[in-house]
């Protein structure tokens, strides 16, 4: 397909249309009977695999059920019919098929991300040119790989192989000492520990689900189930969580990363630092200012203006090419200078490189 940047300068916040507040129910419902236990803790693959014959309904953690699997977890396309997207008409379903002809083409850069993180307008609407409220990675949260769909934590418990924490080497160790885990399990554990444990490949029957056509790895390791919490994947750490953390030696056992907006240097830096707080820090990297996001641009959907706009970091560095102002075009200004207040974070915070060196305070003056 051919694209180009939108011509749309700077979209109105009123009058607007715009479409139902974006959700994504990436969460899928996954849990194994009691008696499944004792799968993971067979000693073999082999083994494994035999003992989940015709149990894959009854056991769809431990024996690989796909929906448990999916790299887009149960987020679905939303929308069935087409829409406007870089001035062409596009529907979710085409983005697969963009994918194969590269591929078969070896294209180097694929079109389908820079597709995925602009603006799409409903194709129903008498007032198309006022909806800006939706991107294509939206509309398309499976087919676009959303990453508010990837990047979220499996919430069911998983069995993975030992590891011997005697000593700093942490070794793996024998196969059949096998554990159940959790996800937020890893929030609280030192480096070392957390960075061995993401590492471990789980027990789950799941080497059939890998495909060509699919992102399943053929071993599926706990940094794929966990990628928030193992920060293998930046696009998922560099990012506040929107849950209540956590926090359960303190007065409040529990807070939300935006909490710390108003705290001192001092108690920031204490709750910021793993040694006393790792849920926190770790949840909560951009409010933390962890140095590992300062040259990443987040991929997430931006929903400004009251959900009136949505953007991306990709969008917003895509318009400051391409207009003649460069870091002064008014709509990279505005963008740079607003707030998402679904995620309590201002613009420039999750685009550190996009709206590096815009005046984003003078939009509100011009």
């Amino acid at each position: 397909p051919t694209t180009t940047v939108p011509t749309t300068s700077v979209p109105s916040t009123s009058p607007s249309v715009r479409s139902p507040h974006p959700t994504y129910d990436y969460s899928a419902v996954c849990e194994d009977a009691s008696e499944c236990a004792i799968i993971s803790q067979l000693s073999t693959a082999e083994e494994r695999k035999e003992a989940c014959v015709e149990k894959t309904s009854t056991c769809p953690i431990a024996c690989g059920d796909l929906k448990c699997y999916k790299f887009t977890q149960a987020c679905r396309d939303l929308e069935t019919g087409n829409f406007t997207t870089l001035n062409v008409t596009q529907k979710c379903e085409y983005f697969d098929y963009y994918r194969r002809e590269e591929k078969r083409e070896n294209v180097t850069t694929s079109v389908v991300p820079w597709i995925c993180l602009s603006s799409a307008v409903p194709m129903n609407s008498s007032n198309v040119a006022l909806d800006y409220s939706y991107l294509a990675q939206d509309r398309c949260q499976e087919s676009c790989k959303n990453p508010a769909c990837t990047c979220g934590d499996r919430t069911f418990p998983f069995w993975t192989e030992g590891y011997d924490d005697t000593d700093d080497t942490m070794s793996i160790i024998d196969t059949d000492a096998a554990r159940e885990r959790n996800c937020k399990d890893l929030y609280n554990m030192t480096t070392s520990e957390r960075d061995t444990v993401c590492e471990l490949d789980i027990r789950g029957v799941t080497a059939q689900l890998s495909k060509p056509t699919n992102d399943i790895p053929a071993i599926i390791k706990v940094n794929y189930m966990c990628p928030k919490a193992c920060g293998n994947r930046l696009e998922c750490f560099c990012t506040d969580s929107t849950d209540m953390i956590p926090t359960p030696n303190r007065f409040h056992v529990e807070r939300q990363c935006h909490w710390a907006r108003n705290w001192s240097a001092d108690k920031l830096a204490e709750f910021c630092d793993e040694s006393i707080e790792p849920y926190f820090a770790r949840a909560c990297a951009i409010t933390c200012k962890n140095p590992r996001c300062d040259e990443h641009d987040s991929t997430y959907s931006l929903e400004l203006f009251g959900n009136v706009v949505s953007t991306t970091c990709r969008q917003i560095d895509e318009f400051s090419k391409s207009g003649l102002l460069g870091k002064g075009e008014e709509y990279v200004r505005l963008m740079c200078g607003a707030k998402d207040f679904g995620k309590m974070l201002f613009t420039h915070e999750l685009c550190p490189v996009a709206c590096k060196d815009v005046d984003f305070f003078s939009s509100n003056t011009k």
